[in-house]
This record gives structure tokens, C-alpha cells and sequence, in this order.
């Protein structure tokens, strides 16, 4: 399969769920941006004399129980989730490709090893290992990063390894390897640019994933530092006032569901386009 970025967006302006998908992956990327670059607004002041105060005219989204300002809350969790999801994936394709391309390819005990490797940490439940983690070493960007990536590459290893098996024996490859051509021209060259495609719809929906994975630790206390703002970490602080102000609980958890909704739409349209033949007229 070969992606045509004409073909994805011919699809996301046909499909109004895509295209509103698209448009709130793209405002919540631009507000994710406003702390970076304007440091301004990474500055959250207290304020305990508006504690607890609903939407108004001055403080759109409310104020939280330690008097700041639930925009600008959500404005700078969102830096930290688009932060987090990023390097998380980033980390596990670079992990994940090789191993998988490596055990796929040259199979035999190298392909025993590694796949035992990923049979143990697939044991695991999905969450208990990055809280396992995160409780004995501590919260914190990187930590957390890490711990979402120690079993989160195995996802990508286990689709390369089997797009490799599938593809090694086909015609091109035998040709290219009758040529004389080297394991690594035939592993990169020859067979990685298939595994494209269904590498980027996976990780597509894996910043979903990673998204609603920080946020499940910060409220758990073990995410990010109290250094960096999570999603998570305000609606701790916001489920103690579910009955009293359920604004602040509200505004952070319709942000996790519309970023999280967005980017699963726009996998599948992604998914779509990759393969046209499903798309239909």
C-alpha cells in the first residue's frame, strides 16, 4: 500500500467526521503551542481568593481549588500530553522497527528470543508495568515516557516482524536477493517501505492511546512532575468537587475526549487512504 496525501485529503473533506476531526487536531496542536512559545502563559498564578469559581466573563473555564486558572491549566496539558505521546511513540518505533525487522527477517533463534521477549511483557496488562514503574522510580516526564514505552514497542515489533515474515519471500525480494543484493539492502530498501503504511495508521492511534495513558497515571499521582501541567492531575484535584463544581472536572475531561476521538478518526481515515480499494466511489 502507498499513501497519496491528495487521496487523504479528498477522504477527510468528504467525511464531515474527518474533517471536524482534523480541525480539532489542529486547533488543540495551535493551543498546545501557545505555552511554548508565548512563556507567558506557562506562568499559572494563584489566586485563593477565586478559588473554586465557576465559568465567567474573566475566567472561561473556572478557577480550580488552588485558585488557577482552568484554561490555562488545560492550555499547558495539552503541551505536556502532545509532549509525552510524541516522544512515547517516537521511542517505541525506534525500539519496536528493528527488533521486529530482525526477528521477521533472519527468524530461527534470533526470532525465538525476541518474540519470547515480547510474550512476557505482552503478559503484563496493559497499565501495570508503566505504574509498577513510575511507583518505584517516580513520576516525571521521562519516567513516564519510559515507562509507556517499555511494553509499548512491543505492539510495533510484533506488526513489523509480521509484515516482514510476509513479505521476505515475495518475488521482488528473492529477484533482489539473486542480484546479490546485502541483508540490510533488502530489510530497508526492499521490504521496510511496505511496512510504512501500517506503521503510521498504528501510530496514529497509539498518541490516542499514550494520551489517555498519561492522563490515567497523573491521576493516579504517578504521571508528570508537579513541574508539568496533566490532564490527569487536574481532574484529581477536580473529582473531589464533582457535586459542588462540575465544571472543573467537565472542561479537561470533554479535552481528553475530543483530542482522543479526533486522532482515532483520523487513523481510520488514514487507514482508509493507504488502502483506496475500501473507500469506495
Amino acid at each position: 500500500m502507498t499513501w497519496n496525501a491528495s487521496t487523504f485529503f479528498r477522504l477527510v473533506w468528504r467525511d464531515k467526521i474527518a474533517f471536524l476531526s482534523l480541525c480539532v487536531l489542529v486547533v488543540w496542536i495551535l493551543v498546545a503551542l501557545v505555552p511554548f512559545v508565548f512563556t507567558g502563559f506557562a506562568q499559572i498564578p494563584v489566586d485563593l481568593r477565586t478559588r473554586l469559581q465557576g465559568p465567567s466573563a474573566e475566567f472561561w473555564f473556572g478557577v480550580d481549588s488552588n485558585g488557577q486558572s482552568v484554561g490555562l491549566l488545560l492550555l499547558n496539558g495539552a503541551l505536556t500530553s502532545f509532549i509525552v505521546s510524541l516522544f512515547t511513540v517516537s521511542m517505541c518505533l525506534f525500539v519496536g522497527i528493528p527488533l521486529g525487522a530482525i526477528a521477521g527477517y533472519f527468524g530461527g533463534k534470533i526470532d525465538m528470543i525476541i518474540s519470547r521477549i515480547m510474550d512476557i511483557l505482552l503478559a503484563f496488562p496493559p497499565m501495570v508495568l508503566p505504574i509498577a514503574i513510575t511507583a518505584f522510580f517516580g513520576g516525571g516526564l521521562v519516567n513516564v515516557v519510559i515507562a509507556l514505552s517499555v511494553s509499548g514497542w512491543v505492539s510495533y515489533a510484533r506488526l513489523v516482524r509480521g509484515q516482514f515474515l510476509s513479505f521476505k519471500e515475495r518475488e521482488f525480494v528473492l529477484a533482489a536477493r539473486a542480484l546479490g543484493a546485502t541483508h540490510g539492502r533488502m530489510m530497508w530498501r526492499h521490504i521496510f517501505p511496505n511496512v510504512i503504511s501500517p506503521l503510521a495508521v498504528q501510530s496514529t492511534f497509539a498518541l490516542a492511546s499514550v494520551i489517555i495513558a498519561e492522563a490515567g497515571l497523573s491521576f493516579l499521582g504517578l504521571g508528570v512532575s508537579a513541574d508539568h501541567v496533566s490532564w490527569g492531575g487536574i481532574l484529581n484535584v477536580a473529582k473531589d468537587y464533582l457535586t459542588t463544581n462540575p465544571s472543573l472536572a467537565f472542561f479537561p475531561a470533554l479535552a481528553l475526549f475530543s483530542i482522543v476521538a479526533s486522532l482515532n478518526f483520523l487513523g481510520e481515515a488514514l487507514r482508509l487512504s493507504f488502502d483506496p480499494k475500501s473507500m469506495g466511489n
